[in-house]
């Protein structure tokens, strides 16, 4: 690595860093995650009624489509300008971006489930194992790949929303492209990436509810400095290099 790659480093850390600890959007947010967090842990009584059933349902679909709401605001206004992120500019940048950003996800979502659907069919068919067994043999791996998962696709976000790119194979080549490209200089979003998800799965199974909100908190953050990070190296690029990172 160069000397002037070196120096350059630094400051988009501290920068990244600063600008999530001081900006109470970020903060509002990740408020909210641990809300939605904290209602997904409730379990409805065995005898509760069909009505209380439909409607803790709604509700609990409501507040997740809220918290995507804040999540696509809070994407979105950091690519908007290089100061601390404010609650109303979270707001306000969410209705630009909400019904697009579901839907990136949706898709998202639908991919992963037929690479995974394919997977194990084909482990299946491998090793002879009925998928219970497979299940049970891979779980123990889950968390691993889910990191490695998240740190390879790190940038995706970042060029969805700098590059306004809601086109999911676009975008995740793009991803790719750009995370190979800096891979030597890698090192501090592995650290911001892969701590919040490895280190969990190394607690007991049953971790006080405070201690699971506190490490989802933390973890949330250090993913918030990784997307500001990201954003932050992507609009340092020149357009001919955001065009095509190769």
């Amino acid at each position: 690595m160069s000397h002037d790659a070196q120096t350059s480093e630094g400051p988009l850390r501290l920068r990244a860093t600063v600008r999530a600890l001081f900006s109470p959007g970020i903060w509002f947010v990740l408020a909210v995650q641990m809300a939605v967090a904290f209602t997904l842990r409730r379990h409805l009584p065995e005898d509760a009624s069909s009505a209380i059933s439909a409607l803790t349902t709604f509700l609990t679909a409501s507040v997740l489509l809220g918290f995507y709401y804040l999540q696509g605001g809070a994407f979105h206004a950091l690519t908007l300008s290089r100061d601390a992120l404010a609650v109303v500019g979270v707001i306000r940048a969410g209705r630009e971006v909400f019904a697009s950003f579901v839907w990136l996800t949706l898709k998202a979502g639908l991919l992963l489930a037929v690479i995974m659907n394919a997977l194990i069919l084909g482990a299946m068919v491998i090793t002879g194992h009925d998928i219970k067994t497979l299940v049970a043999l891979l779980a123990p791996f889950f968390d691993f790949a889910m990191g490695l998962m998240m740190f390879i696709f790190v940038f995706w976000l970042p060029i969805v929303f700098v590059r306004r790119e809601f086109h999911l194979i676009p975008s995740l080549k793009a991803a790719l492209q750009i995370a190979w490209m800096r891979l030597p200089r890698s090192a501090f979003l592995a650290l911001l990436v892969l701590m919040p998800v490895w280190v969990p799965a190394l607690l007991p199974a049953e971790s006080p509810l405070l201690l699971d909100l506190l490490i989802s908190m933390v973890g949330g953050l250090m993913g918030w400095i990784a997307y500001i990070y990201c954003v932050e190296v992507l609009q340092a690029m020149p357009a001919d290099g955001m065009r095509n990172p190769s």
